[in-house]
């Protein structure tokens, strides 16, 4: 992609998902400290320094360099935020099993749901930057092979001309840990997707036991 050029009038707004990683910084503050890893500063380091890079893409939308920029920490942030996110599911099931956290069940059921929520927009902002080869390559009309098929963007057999957005695989995201599996109009299509969808879902699916597990437990 030496030659490509991106337009500014193609380059989707940032706002979405700087929303959303506002909203996972603001979700794993929540947490108890020990479903927490790393120094206090470091979520706000991490996710601060990505929107930053994403308002550098929102002012200078046709540079090349400050897109590549932003999918690289955008894998970054998830490759690191998920590996927490697995190692707080892995407490939290821990503390569940032994009793022995010193947590109420309303703070262990506000964890699980916390890291449930997490879950859903990392893997929203994955499925974004990985789809087509990101929004990059979305935006100078070089996508790769697609990881998702949207029926939106087909008439018939031929492209319609629609594109996904961020809240397009939010959606994924969401239908994918509610019901285990992606919405009917968008499957996935790539071994890698398939392989990150089963992941999530396994995630989600655990997180969800665990939540109902304490809700009962608590009620009763």
């Amino acid at each position: 992609m030496t030659a490509q050029t991106i337009p500014a009038g193609r380059v989707e707004p940032r706002w979405p998902a700087i929303l959303a990683l506002i909203f996972v910084l603001g979700l794993v503050q929540l947490l108890p400290s020990r479903y927490q890893f790393g120094p206090p500063w470091f979520p706000w380091a991490v996710i601060g320094g990505i929107v930053a890079v994403m308002l550098a893409v929102t002012f200078a939308p046709t540079s090349i360099l400050w897109h590549r920029i932003e999918r690289a920490v955008v894998l970054a942030l998830f490759a690191v935020v998920s590996v927490m996110n697995v190692l707080a599911v892995g407490r939290l099931v821990g503390d569940m099993i032994t009793h022995r956290h010193g947590y109420s069940g309303i703070t262990l059921l506000e964890s699980g749901a916390v890291i449930w929520t997490v879950n859903v927009l990392l893997f929203a902002l994955l499925y974004w930057e990985l789809d087509s080869g990101g929004p990059e390559a979305r935006a100078a009309n070089a996508s790769g092979t697609a990881d998702f098929h949207f029926a939106q963007a087909y008439d018939g057999d031929e492209p319609s001309g629609w594109e996904p957005r961020f809240v397009d695989y939010l959606y994924i995201a969401f239908a994918t840990s509610t019901a285990f599996g992606p919405p009917d109009h968008a499957r996935p299509v790539s071994h890698q997707a398939k392989v990150m969808l089963m992941l999530q879902a396994c995630i989600s699916l655990i997180t969800l036991v665990l939540i109902a597990s304490r809700a009962v437990s608590t009620l009763s």
